[in-house]
């Protein structure tokens, strides 16, 4: 099936919700206590403010230190204060020999300098923490504070779902005296255990053979020694702990991560672990054999799941975040400095991990290179640059990747990356991701798991792709108690979003058949900021909404802040009023516009489109209403693209900044001089029963796209009984494609103003009595010839007419009608049962439109007006194969492309026309009866 032809997409456009969201399932996890995470805003950092330095829990003496810490009285913070603390060695750091417990204290122990607990001598440590317990980094100017547990040494650090171990910075704690969080990365070193596990590099002692006892290394950043031939080594029992503002890069290739899993071996415990806004890595696996499980990323500075040396355990449950400007999700290597096919291998077996970037310049969801093979099952990777990347190195075998959603990302794929993919039967691709928050929507929840117990048996059983499962919320999941408050994205509608107002109606079912919210929410206009409309709710438009302010014609000097709506997968907005005014006030009609300079996000998907309709409709339960029309006013898009008509100053140069317009219908201005201009982006929307004639030459359709630049992506739109045009463009240069127009009122496919875009892969069906599948124009009312000339390009479209050939009255009009100096081209369409096939009205000095590959079928009459001039040969087919037109029209879409009925109409390529178009070869909307795009996600096919 054929759904995407671009896919240029943004996660929830940046929005970041303030709950705590995750998942676990009964048969995966114990979740939390369910207990709500109260979220605080976390203040910058710095500043001490708070008084930390003065608290009251500050130990005295060495009274007040438990065993095997040190009492150490002022200390210098990077404020400049000075404090007691009880410190697990002297300043600078030590060595940790020896059984050290330490019980719960309310105040935090220090770190300073490289504690390691053990020592490079061979003596031992064994370091027990209690639950709850905080650990501060002194953080000072010329040193960098690390914990290491050494080779042969062991540490327990067991908290609770409610009671973490943590370790911060100095600059958190002083912030609000508190270890929530601050704005801070790299303000220490961060925890690097080490093991006695094979690796595949050997920098100690380069003869030797990789994966025996002499195979070692020294860790990064002075973090010691590593490596062997123990892969049951253990080196503790980690639960429930989270590392925040860690890492600490000295040069690229000398750099410390939030956690470094150095040659650690599978007797080790590890589970349940944060890393929060690191500067480097989040977690780091240096060979070894270390199974691990429940981990969380949340701002990475680099990579945030990276392995490389020969790791060849597991992991389930993780959950990546990652911020603006960061790397990779994943990054896996075998050995780049040897050996890609370096033994032991790495190849560790992943399951069940959500991946979520922050848009353009968040790197590579996945990027597998250098030798590495391993396992991927259920992933959900989304909102980065390239979804997918593998860079085969030395002789394989390949890394295998099966049940993941690439959903989303700006490139699905890199280098060999769809390579993997396509080798997975249970991959799927999305435009969008339909997460809530990082809970898993109805697209994540239609990828077929692979059963994760057959990969690994350290897994347990999970029938859902990503971290989280379908019954997880928002309240109670693996992240529960234990994270960074406001660490994660979720998106709970417990409420109202912020940006809405809830109304005071609430859907009930006899009022609102069918439907599921909780509430009612209005959606405020303007829209100001970010505003977010997740799943849930009900969205509902009282008259004239607007997205930003008008931000003026030049983006450099934008005369308002812009704002952004961004729309969640299966959500429905609905218009209050109707055209006779009834609720709002006569005259008043229900119309979403998005200003210049602001932007629309609509993340709809296949399985769950998002609605744009009427009270009328949700009050009728939806689907197609005969006669009904004209009920809201439509959407609206204002952009900064080029026009060819100036109203607003008509003595303005065409296509200049200064040549804008008034749209119909107080629908705002729009125009200007910059072509690639970004109202955002939309997949999978129906808009229904919309549109409204105030006057014959002032009218709302059901989709306006008014100089709108082609740097938004618009793909999968439907339009349903429109009552004036279904899609309209006022010049711009904004492309569409995979459109399906049921029933407009008037035209359904309308240029003018100098649109120079594209429209591939249309479906249009008309209601008796309405007018044209297609009108195109270049300016009527001043000059023909304006420029920019109206010259878009057309490709594989279906347009079906309901004409009558023995009356006059209810016909179509005109399968296409090309006037008033439009050129561009028609390619590639299948045209019929209108009363004229084809009309061309040329006007001005041209040129004339190019038509090729073009099946005239059963229409009345083949042509109308110089129509018969634009065949330039065999390119135009006319033909009366004899069709009923009286069946569905998906029905109709395919047989029409059948061969034998297109009339033998040669197709020709649209992308020797227009480089951004598919090389679609064929005549209509669908290459055959299984192409099938339409298919899920409109109504009334």
């Amino acid at each position: 099936m054929k759904l995407f032809s671009k896919h240029r997409s943004l996660f929830l456009a940046g929005s970041v919700l303030a709950l705590v969201a995750g998942c676990t399932d009964a048969d995966v996890e114990t979740p939390g206590d369910g207990t709500p995470i109260v979220v605080n805003p976390i203040p910058p950092s710095g500043g001490g403010a708070s008084g930390f330095a003065g608290r009251s829990t500050a130990p005295t003496s060495a009274a007040d230190c438990p065993n095997g810490t040190m009492f150490l009285s002022n200390v210098a913070l990077p404020s400049g204060a000075t404090t007691n603390f009880c410190s697990l060695t002297p300043l600078g750091g030590g060595n940790i020999v020896g059984t050290v417990n330490v019980p719960f204290s309310a105040d935090p122990i220090l770190l300073s300098g490289t504690v390691f607990v053990g020592d490079a001598g061979g003596a031992s440590g064994d370091l027990t923490i209690a639950a709850g317990q905080q650990f501060i980094s002194q953080s000072m100017t010329g040193q960098v504070d690390l914990l290491v547990v050494s080779r042969g040494s062991t540490m327990n650090a067991v908290g609770t779902p409610t009671q973490p171990i943590i370790f911060t910075s100095a600059q958190d704690f002083e912030d609000d005296g508190m270890p929530n969080g601050t704005s801070g990365t790299g303000d220490w070193g961060g925890l690097a255990i080490n093991g006695s596990a094979p690796l595949n590099e050997c920098t100690i002692d380069p003869a030797a053979t990789p994966g025996s006892d002499a195979c070692r290394q020294n860790g990064e950043g002075g973090s010691g020694e590593f490596g062997g031939a123990d892969a049951a080594d253990s080196s503790g029992d980690f639960q429930y702990i989270r590392v925040q503002h860690a890492g600490f890069p000295f040069t690229p290739t000398n750099e410390l991560n939030g956690v470094a899993l150095q040659g650690v071996g599978n007797g080790t415990n590890f589970e349940f672990v944060q890393v929060h806004l690191g500067a480097d890595d989040g977690f780091e696996w240096f060979g070894g054999t270390v199974n691990v499980n429940n981990l969380v990323v949340t701002g990475a500075n680099d990579d945030s799941l990276d392995w490389t040396d020969g790791w060849t355990g597991a992991l389930q449950f993780a959950l990546v975040v990652q911020q603006p400007g960061n790397d990779n999700g994943i990054e896996g290597d075998n050995n780049g400095d040897t050996s890609n096919d370096a033994m032991p291998r790495s190849m560790p077996r992943l399951s069940n991990v959500t991946l979520i970037g922050d848009g353009p310049g968040s790197g590579e969801g996945i990027q597998l290179r250098e030798g590495t093979a391993g396992t991927l099952v259920n992933a959900v990777i989304t909102n980065f640059d390239q979804g997918l990347e593998f860079n085969p190195g030395g002789t394989g075998p390949n890394p295998t990747v099966d049940s993941i959603a690439l959903a989303g990302n700006d490139d699905q794929f890199a280098g060999s990356g769809q390579v993997l993919f396509d080798a997975g039967a249970n991959n799927q691709q999305f435009p969008s991701n339909s997460l809530d928050g990082v809970l898993p929507g109805v697209n994540e929840n239609s990828v077929t798991a692979t059963d994760p117990t057959t990969v690994d048996p350290f897994f347990v059983a999970a029938n859902f792709v990503g971290a989280f499962s379908p019954t997880d919320t928002a309240e109670n999941n693996f992240t529960t108690g234990w994270t960074v408050p406001g660490s994660i994205p979720g998106a709970a509608a417990a409420a109202c979003p912020n940006g809405t107002t809830e109304a005071n109606e609430t859907p009930t079912t006899a009022g609102f058949p069918g439907r599921t919210e909780a509430r009612i929410c209005i959606i405020n206009t303007p829209i100001a900021g970010d505003v977010a409309l997740t799943p849930g709710n009900l969205y509902r438009i009282d008259g004239p909404t607007f997205v930003g302010v008008d931000g003026g014609a030049d983006p450099a000097s934008p005369l308002s802040t812009p704002a952004s709506l961004t729309v969640s997968p299966g959500v429905t907005i609905f218009g209050n009023c109707g055209g006779d005014g009834a609720s709002c006030g006569s005259g008043i009609v229900d119309l979403l516009t998005v200003s210049r300079g602001s932007q629309i996000f609509v993340n709809g998907s296949v399985v769950a489109p998002v609605v744009l309709t009427s009270r009328a409709d949700l009050e009728a339960g939806g689907g197609i209403r005969s006669g009904a029309t004209g009920e809201i006013g439509g959407l609206a898009i204002n952009g900064r693209a080029p026009l060819n008509e100036c109203t607003v100053n008509p003595a303005a140069m065409t296509g200049s900044v200064m040549c804008e317009q008034n749209g119909e219908g107080g629908s705002g201005v729009f125009g200007g001089a910059t072509p690639d201009d970004n109202s955002g982006r939309i997949n999978f929307l129906q808009v229904r029963y919309a549109g409204f004639p105030f006057t014959p030459t002032n009218e709302l359709n059901s989709i306006a796209l008014q100089g709108v630049g082609d740097g938004t992506e618009i793909d999968f739109v439907q339009v349903v009984n429109g009552a004036d045009d279904g899609i309209e463009w006022f010049g711009g240069t904004v492309d569409v494609s995979h459109a399906v127009i049921l029933g407009a009122g008037d035209d359904s496919i309308d240029w003018t103003d100098g649109w120079t875009g594209s429209l591939q892969f249309a479906i249009v069906a008309q209601n008796a009595g309405d007018d044209n599948g297609i009108e195109g124009d270049n300016n009527g009312d001043t000059s023909p010839d304006a420029m920019p000339r109206s010259a878009p390009t057309i490709a594989n479209v279906t347009l079906i007419g309901d004409a009558d050939a023995t009356a006059a009255v209810g016909a179509s009009g005109e399968g296409a009608q090309l006037r008033e100096g439009t050129a561009g081209a028609l390619l590639n369409a299948a045209i019929a049962n209108f009363d004229q096939g084809l009309e061309f009205n040329p006007a001005g000095t041209g040129p004339n439109p190019a038509v090729d590959g073009v099946a005239l079928l059963d229409n009345d009459d083949a042509f109308a007006g110089s129509g018969a001039t634009l065949d330039a040969g065999a390119n135009i087919v006319t033909a009366d194969p004899g069709i009923s037109y009286t069946g569905a029209v998906s029905a109709l879409v395919t047989t029409i492309n059948d061969a034998a009925d297109t009339a033998g109409a040669v197709a020709v390529d649209p992308s020797a026309t227009d480089p951004a178009l598919e090389a679609a070869t064929y005549v209509g909307a669908t290459e055959n009866a299984a192409d099938t795009w339409f298919a899920g996600w409109t109504i009334g096919l």
